[in-house]
């Protein structure tokens, strides 16, 4: 099955990194081509800002604006939910947008997990499609999980609500490791997952320089 979830981390400059997880709607060559179109896009963000015409991807709302404005342009139909971050590694000062993407990130800082606030539309849907962005200074030592829907799907809790109690508690449990993580819910094991599933962990230790 092609997929339509997506993630990617890039460093803007010596001291910002930007970093994504996005999910389409829908599976299969359609949903996997507007991967393919948001991968590109990034591309000529990152050229852009290399050759110094833009600073789009220093600013987590152009970004949804953008890829918005694309999806909507192409017509194909597709629209897909994301939060793109841009974390400074210096200050650890955390600027994102929210595209309407659930579960929404979860911060781990000692020993207590939490999700990020946000909500926003979804992304290709509407041409007045407005964002927020959103502001954290994080602390020395951390660590910030992103899901696709798909992993949701994977548990067995009856509401919703106790899906999203079950990955904060996951995730304290295992003190946010990702392999950890990804052997609780048995993502390498399974392979008749009910969705596409994405995952990514960013991590700070509090020794790190960087």
């Amino acid at each position: 099955m092609l997929s339509g979830d997506f993630l990617d981390y890039f460093p803007l400059d010596d001291q910002y990194y930007g970093f994504y997880i996005a999910d389409v709607s829908g599976h299969g060559a359609s949903s996997a081509f507007v991967t393919v179109l948001l991968k590109n896009l990034t591309y000529r963000l990152k050229r852009n800002l290399k050759r110094g015409s833009s600073q789009d991807l220093f600013h987590p709302v152009k970004v949804l604006e953008r890829i918005n404005q694309e999806l909507l342009d192409t017509e194909c139909g597709k629209h897909l939910t994301i939060v793109y971050a841009v974390l400074n590694i210096e200050t650890l000062a955390l600027n994102y947008s929210v595209g309407a993407h659930f579960p929404l990130p979860v911060l781990l800082v000692e020993g207590k997990a939490q999700y990020l606030e946000g909500r926003g539309m979804p992304v290709g849907l509407f041409r007045d499609a407005q964002y927020s962005e959103y502001h954290l200074n994080l602390p020395q030592k951390f660590t910030l999980s992103l899901f696709s829907d798909g992993v949701l799907e994977l548990l067995d809790q009856a509401s919703l609500a106790q899906k999203e109690e079950y990955l904060l508690n996951l995730i304290e449990s295992k003190a946010g490791n990702h392999e950890a993580i990804v052997e609780a819910l048995a993502l390498e094991s399974d392979e008749d997952v009910p969705d596409d599933i994405a995952l990514m962990t960013v991590v700070r230790n509090e020794y790190a320089s960087r």
